[in-house]
């Protein structure tokens, strides 16, 4: 049986840090553009988000680099296997690489057996390319088996809940898993849709912005944490970039923020906040 633990008012983040602020994008390509009706495949859709992997993947890596913050990159498994250059690169740049289904399924349409299985995948396939396995895990959608089977399969955390504002613990036959809030402003709804022109980024830094500063403002109180979630395919085009690095460069110049990995902001609050005994792979990872 699933339980969760909450932190009790004993929240509190590295060096006194006001707001830790997670950068987290969603490295897919086309692996979610279905075949119509008719077995053929939406070229135009499928080329969109083939920009990610293709272009737009190096585009954002040089923005973390010139702007000195780590991020996690929740990966698809077909993304690591098709893109092995790209991956490489994250983790060569000091970026976490996490988890993101093999090929974006929907996991509340799979059984139990397959969505293990496309666990087992995606873990091998990553391991495979960058000699690392993933700790972090974000699924598209969330099914009844998905929390336990991450438990099973010795992940750290995973970020598919919006219930909270702070990270919390779930618990289940002695195993546990953090959870990463997240929060419904990422890019793929501020934009609207990656195949559109209805969202802008004027409008999308004015939402991002609002979402940080309340948290900054708040963290006079108690520390907050501020989760960011974009896709490489939607943040990296022209123009939309710019605004990627804007909002970091205005969450930097507030002052008293901690960018970390989500396996870094997972780790905290097992050592520090719930004081859970890691598994000895876990230990390892962290040290």
């Amino acid at each position: 049986m699933l339980t969760e633990f909450h932190h009790q008012g004993r929240f509190r983040w590295p060096n006194n840090s006001r707001v830790a602020v997670t950068l987290t994008f969603d490295f897919q390509g086309g692996e979610d553009v279905r075949p119509l009706p008719d077995g053929t495949r939406d070229h135009e859709e499928y080329t969109q988000c083939e920009y990610g992997p293709h272009t737009g993947i190096w585009r954002i890596l040089r923005i973390l680099d010139e702007e000195k913050v780590k991020a996690t990159f929740m990966t698809c498994g077909a993304i690591a296997e098709r893109f092995p250059e790209a991956v490489k690169a994250i983790v060569a740049n000091g970026h976490e690489i996490c988890g993101h289904g093999y090929h974006h399924e929907v996991a509340r349409n799979l059984t139990r057996e397959q969505e293990w299985e496309v666990m087992r995948k995606t873990v091998d396939m990553i391991r495979n390319r960058t000699s690392q396995r993933p700790f972090g895990w974000r699924s598209c959608t969330q099914s009844p088996n998905s929390l336990e089977l991450l438990m099973e399969h010795g992940f750290l955390w995973n970020s598919n809940s919006f219930s909270h504002d702070l990270p919390f613990l779930w618990e289940a036959n002695g195993r546990t898993l953090v959870e990463l809030p997240r929060q419904p402003f990422g890019d793929g709804r501020t934009y609207q849709h990656r195949n559109n022109d209805a969202g802008n980024p004027h409008d999308t830094l004015l939402i991002w912005k609002a979402m940080f500063d309340e948290f900054h403002e708040e963290s006079v109180l108690a520390p907050t944490y501020c989760p960011f979630q974009f896709h490489p395919y939607i943040s990296s085009r022209p123009g939309r970039a710019k605004t990627l690095r804007t909002i970091i460069a205005h969450m930097k110049a507030a002052g008293g923020v901690w960018f970390a990995t989500g396996s870094e902001v997972a780790r905290w609050c097992l050592d520090e906040i719930f004081r859970v005994e890691q598994p000895a792979p876990l230990r390892a990872a962290a040290s």
